[in-house]
């Protein structure tokens, strides 16, 4: 397989939702769909292994202005299918300890389906101590595959110092003029974080989905922080089990297909003001017959630096 690099890739891509906590998952069930697409479990991974840093910008140090975090991974499979890449870069803007905006541009190149290029906006902010609100709105010009418009909001409150309550709620739309019925998805994710130590916490998704009203599906993740490594190191593992609606290879249907995830991130402080995040991303995704549709694995190397 060989690594196809474009001229644009290099201007790629701005703003991951560095609060987001994590939403590894996927779910249940065996459906033929027309053309559905949603963010992958890398996704969640990098949100988890990033999460942590916002945080802490938030909640721990003296914030900075600006910080940028671009990104890389390129998705290896067997059977013969053709790598995907896919470049980000995120930009956020922290007028204070309480606020966090943030950009981005996320590029994805999918053969034989073609490139597509999200562009979003994001918010996150604290109300009250306890309290994180925040939201993320989505556009991608000419969708090949990805969602034409993506809206998601939720909020993060803090019960006690062990235990944190999660919700989000995300709607995709895509093209009608492409799809004979209707043209959304809808997932309303729950889940919560309970702190092992000061730095380490494992956390519990569960996500409840609607394929254009049509279809239902469920998903569960589980995902640990383990925060007292070596020279300030942070380990993140994740794993979860469910249906992930996603139109990969360019078909006019796709199925949902059961699949399990594991994915593990390593976040390495370099000084005061950059780290850097490494890990990867294996993916057993199975046929409605139960036997094996492909494996993906997903290298993926990420900065942060203010």
């Amino acid at each position: 397989m060989k690594i196809i690099m474009k001229t644009r890739t290099s201007l790629v891509i701005l703003v991951l939702f560095c609060l987001r906590v994590d939403n590894f998952g996927q779910s249940t069930g065996n459906t033929y769909i027309k053309k559905v697409s949603q963010q992958k479990l890398q996704d969640d991974a990098r949100s988890e292994a990033t999460s942590s840093h916002g945080k802490e910008t938030i909640q721990e140090k003296p914030f900075l202005p600006w910080t940028v975090v671009p990104s890389y991974s390129h998705t290896f499979f067997n059977k013969g299918r053709d790598s995907w890449q896919r470049e980000t870069l995120d930009i956020f803007y922290q007028p204070d300890k309480y606020l966090l905006l943030g950009t981005s541009v996320d590029f994805k190149h999918r053969p034989p389906t073609g490139d597509d290029v999200m562009y979003s906006l994001n918010a996150s902010w604290y109300p009250l101590k306890k309290l994180e609100v925040h939201g993320e709105i989505s556009l991608t010009p000419n969708a090949h595959f990805l969602p034409d418009e993506t809206y998601s909001a939720g909020l993060i409150y803090t019960l006690n110092p062990q235990v944190s309550l999660l919700f989000d709620i995300q709607q995709l739309n895509f093209d009608t003029n492409l799809l004979t019925s209707g043209s959304d998805i809808k997932q309303i994710k729950s889940g919560a974080t309970f702190m092992i130590t000061e730095k380490s916490s494992v956390t519990f998704r569960y996500i409840h989905g609607w394929a254009y009203s049509e279809v239902e599906y469920d998903y569960y993740s589980a995902s640990v922080i383990i925060g007292e490594m070596p020279y300030d190191g942070k380990l993140s593992i994740g794993l979860a089990y469910g249906t992930d609606p996603d139109l990969g290879f360019g078909a006019v249907d796709a199925t949902l297909s059961d699949a399990y995830t594991f994915s593990i991130f390593y976040k390495k402080p370099i000084n005061p003001d950059l780290s850097i995040f490494t890990g990867f991303e294996y993916v057993y995704r199975l046929r409605p017959d139960g036997r094996e549709l492909y494996q993906q694995l997903t290298p993926i190397v990420e900065t942060a630096s203010a």
